[in-house]
């Protein structure tokens, strides 16, 4: 297989499952809540629960035990988000750049996407790496940046960017390949540390009556 075969391959496959990432993760729990459950869900979304807010988010999304409601789907996806929850920046990504409960903004659906990513969403990731490939959605082309973030997200096991990796690792010079695995690799460190002083200092946190 010659590079720009391997470049053909690629930008196809990209361009194809760019457009379906944008379904899996808006799915809701199959099980219908009581009302007392939608309150009590409620009451803990309302007491800054990011969990609570991301499951109330979904609930409004599918209509599952309250009225289907973008708006609050997007509104309550918003208050997760910016309590950390990178499952709920990436569905904030997804309604974004599909117009859903928003007027559709392709700039701030790639804003959200970097910020999941960013934020450890393999998802996310894999969008990222398309669009760098690819040069899309006002992102500018940047073949060695995709490179790193297919293999993240191969990394955290997307199968897809896993794959791609192996071919975009093709179009590279050896030290380009040697420097951003080298950037991936320091990715993950900063990662990881953020984390454990995350959940460090979660433990260090004194209980409230």
């Amino acid at each position: 297989m010659t590079l720009a075969d391997s470049w053909r391959r690629l930008s196809r496959v990209a361009v194809c499952l760019l457009w379906l990432l944008a379904i899996p993760a808006m799915a809701a729990d199959a099980t219908a809540p009581s009302p007392a459950a939608i309150t009590s869900l409620t009451n803990l979304a309302e007491s800054g629960d990011p969990d609570a807010q991301f499951s109330l988010a979904n609930r409004y999304l599918e209509g599952n035990g309250v009225e289907q409601d973008n708006f609050a789907a997007l509104r309550w996806f918003t208050r997760a988000a910016e309590n950390g929850n990178a499952n709920a920046q990436y569905n904030i990504a997804v309604m974004y750049l599909n117009g859903i409960g928003v007027v559709r903004d392709p700039e701030q659906a790639v804003t959200w996407f970097v910020r999941a990513a960013e934020n450890g969403d393999p998802p996310s990731q894999y969008t990222l790496a398309v669009l760098l490939f690819n040069g899309q959605l006002g992102v500018p082309q940047n073949v060695p940046q995709a490179y790193k973030w297919f293999t993240l997200a191969g990394t955290a096991g997307v199968k897809e960017a896993a794959a791609n990796a192996v071919l975009v690792q093709e179009l590279l010079p050896a030290n380009e390949v040697e420097a951003m695995q080298a950037e991936a690799r320091q990715w993950i460190d900063t990662f990881n540390q953020r984390q454990n002083n995350e959940t460090a200092t979660d433990f260090d946190s004194p209980e409230t009556p």
